[in-house]
């Protein structure tokens, strides 16, 4: 997953400082996804984030926890699901409610669900790993949100600032053809 995530990463700093060539998306879409997630979770999370919250797949939550650990190592992991699923990702990971794994500083959504502006709190960085999530209207104007074309690839090669203090940051995921090509 390393090699993954940073092929990703630059695949997107060159996105945003040359003209884009073209390229096959023919990469797994699962693994980029969970790149694209931990990348925008550099530049846009607070600092040492401690929590993450995971929502979906099991196997979409593992791949982008794996991802985030190249960056990251929280403490508190949230897993929305039932106790098996917690298990296998991590001995210390524990099963929580969906408004508490919004809560975590990074949450990484793998399934088509609502998120609520009141849900979240100041500080925490949301990935929309998926199509289907239904975002509040309130968070356009609560939120800055970074949506994967062009948003990503001018955050990674350090065109725009990311997080601005204790803001809410969410990153939508487009149709990764750039995190696929660079697989």
């Amino acid at each position: 997953m390393r090699d993954a995530v940073l092929a990703v990463e630059r695949a997107y700093v060159d996105a945003g400082t040359r003209a884009p060539t073209a390229g096959v998306a023919s990469g797994d879409p699962d693994v980029a996804a969970a790149a694209m997630g931990a990348v925008a979770s550099r530049f846009l999370a607070v600092g040492t984030p401690r929590s993450i919250g995971l929502v979906g797949d099991p196997a979409a939550m593992r791949r982008s926890l794996d991802a985030h650990r190249l960056w990251f190592s929280p403490r508190d992991i949230r897993v929305v699901g039932d106790a098996a699923a917690a298990a296998a990702l991590d001995p210390g990971a524990r099963v929580t409610s969906l408004d508490e794994a919004l809560a975590a500083d990074i949450v990484c959504v793998h399934a088509p669900i609502a998120i609520a502006a009141r849900s979240l709190r100041r500080g925490t960085h949301v990935n929309v790993l998926v199509a289907g999530v239904e975002l509040d209207p309130a968070l356009a104007t609560l939120a800055t949100i970074t949506h994967e074309v062009p948003g990503l690839a001018a955050l990674a090669a350090g065109l725009v600032d990311g997080r601005q203090l204790d803001d809410i940051t969410l990153f939508v995921i487009g149709d990764a053809a750039i995190a696929r090509a660079a697989l």
